[in-house]
């Protein structure tokens, strides 16, 4: 296979252990790829994880992991909020997860809610598609991380609806998951952890609006930017 060529691109999206680049001959995938700069290592020091966790733990391979089996359990119809994983393709940056892009009908790559609440949309005009989301996740007993504002996306679809996708925080960190074997538990636990996200969006939307912070603060000299675009 065909070593793809990502350091001289920019990457359109970059978190706090990955960055996220357009695939080079398939603009209708992403490819993640670990980051390896002195900048990551810094940053995980300060959250005080120990340094030979900081080593073994892989998002790419653990996001892997559970997107495979979602998919082996509910089919291409996980499409409509969480992305296909294609496995990994080399690149010149270490091996790359391959994902689908999640793009606005324009063809623009999607926002995240987080970026659009810094450009002072309220979270409501995102009610439907967020309601959508938590029946699709309860329909399916998915179970997730929090449902945080810069892991969710929102698709703007031709008819001026959204269509929200979550692209990281995949899988339940429970020991014990109860939630996954009964989907009684597990209904009660994805509507919890919706309502505890969704008093998470107006209390961030209503504290920026007053703060007045501008996107631009999220971006300019930091070296990863959760939930805002480095380019669409």
């Amino acid at each position: 296979m065909t070593e793809l060529k990502l350091s001289k691109l920019e990457p359109f999206a970059v978190g706090g252990r990955r960055e996220c680049y357009v695939h080079p001959s398939d603009a209708s995938k992403c490819v993640k790829v670990l980051r390896t700069d002195k900048n990551v290592s810094a940053r995980r020091k300060k959250l005080f994880v120990p340094s030979v966790l900081r080593r073994r733990y892989d998002n790419n391979e653990d996001e892997r992991r559970v997107l495979n089996k979602l998919e082996k359990r509910i089919g291409k119809g996980m499409q409509l909020h969480i992305p296909l994983c294609y496995g990994y393709e080399p690149t010149d940056l270490g091996p790359g997860l391959v994902l689908d892009l999640v793009r606005d009908t324009d063809g623009k790559i999607s926002r995240s809610l987080r970026e659009h609440f810094y450009q002072n949309l309220h979270p409501l005009e995102f009610k439907d598609g967020f309601d959508e989301l938590t029946r699709f996740l309860c329909q399916h007993n998915i179970i997730t991380r929090n449902l945080l504002d810069h892991n969710l996306v929102a698709s703007k679809q031709a008819d001026g609806s959204w269509q929200i996708y979550i692209i990281d925080g995949f899988g339940d960190p429970a020991l014990l998951p109860i939630a996954q074997w009964s989907r009684t538990m597990g209904r009660m636990k994805i509507k919890r952890i919706s309502r505890r996200a969704w008093a998470r969006f107006q209390v961030f939307y209503e504290t920026r609006r007053q703060n007045g912070a501008a996107i631009h603060h999220m971006r300019d000299g930091q070296t990863w930017s959760p939930g805002v675009l480095r380019h669409r």
